[in-house]
């Protein structure tokens, strides 16, 4: 196969690489004044290159209402990012940011925010202030906790705050009513705030790989969660709030230190798809536990 092929502009003195997937092993010259056929498929090499400081202008000039400045080796933010009054999505993920980027305060459309994996030991003060935005990503940051501005951000439909070190989570999570899914696994949290039941809406809950031995008695009020992944955790019992879940379908607690599943709390998972409890120190099924093949036990 042929490597990527280069045009020689004659309008401007630096070549632009043009990399093309033509389905084949054949790569052939084409001008660049004539647009390749397969042109959706091609990436322009030089817009790789470009610095911040040009990519907030070119957005600021195109009126963008997106921007990914992700893998930039990006320690500060451009001072210009916060003219960006139209943009709604940002990706800011995999640079090196440390200090809080409060230049995205000033972004009053912004519905999605990336900062996963940078080296941010906080997030802004006040991102409360973000009232249109619906979905955060933190994740693989050594934050070690989140702002209680966070419970300002009222259309939150997702929060994903992965391997972070969090030790808690704040109260003010209880006001965010809109929030659909929530990933929180791999952490070091060892207990949830009672407002926790706050979250009506909340369909999808990761807690796995945290230091949790027990849920709060009210999370049960989480009637449209449909997922709970409390793997990797400290349980040494299934909580009974759990048995009272209308929506519950998928359950997992593997890798605890749980060692019975009681006759009485069976009938509140009946309506499960999947009950696993895999991986914990109860590996031998009752011989009176008829038709219950959606609880997992034994090895994975």
């Amino acid at each position: 196969m042929k490597s990527p092929f280069c045009v020689q502009s004659r309008d401007n003195e630096r070549s632009r690489k043009v990399v093309c997937n033509h389905g084949d092993d054949d790569a052939s010259s084409l001008s660049i004044q004539d647009p390749p056929v397969f042109l959706k498929y091609c990436v322009f090499i030089k817009r790789d290159k470009m610095n911040g400081d040009d990519m907030v202008l070119e957005c600021l000039n195109k009126q963008q209402e997106s921007l990914n400045m992700s893998h930039r080796g990006l320690v500060v933010l451009p001072p210009a990012v916060s003219r960006l009054v139209t943009l709604k999505k940002l990706f800011l993920n995999n640079n090196q940011l440390i200090l809080p980027p409060d230049e995205i305060l000033h972004l009053e459309k912004l519905e999605e925010l990336i900062l996963d994996r940078n080296q941010l030991t906080m997030l802004p003060g006040n991102i409360g202030s973000l009232k249109h935005l619906t979905y955060l990503g933190v994740n693989h940051n050594p934050l070690s906790f989140l702002p209680e501005a966070i419970g300002d951000l009222r259309q939150l439909r997702e929060l994903w705050a992965v391997g972070c070190g969090l030790f808690s989570i704040p109260s003010c999570i209880g006001k965010l009513c809109m929030l659909e899914k929530l990933g929180l696994h791999n952490n070091k949290i060892t207990h949830l705030p009672s407002q926790f039941e706050g979250l009506s809406s909340l369909q999808w809950l990761n807690l796995a790989d945290n230091k949790l031995q027990e849920l709060p008695e009210d999370v049960n009020h989480l009637q449209s969660l449909v997922f709970l992944n409390l793997d990797k955790n400290c349980f040494t019992h299934i909580p009974t709030a759990l048995t009272d879940m209308t929506n519950l379908q998928i359950l997992s607690v593997k890798f605890n230190s749980i060692r019975s599943l009681e006759d009485y709390l069976i009938p509140g998972f009946s309506r499960l798809i999947k009950l696993d409890l895999r991986e914990n120190p109860f590996v031998d099924r009752p011989p009176h536990w008829k038709g219950l093949d959606f609880i997992l036990l034994g090895k994975v």
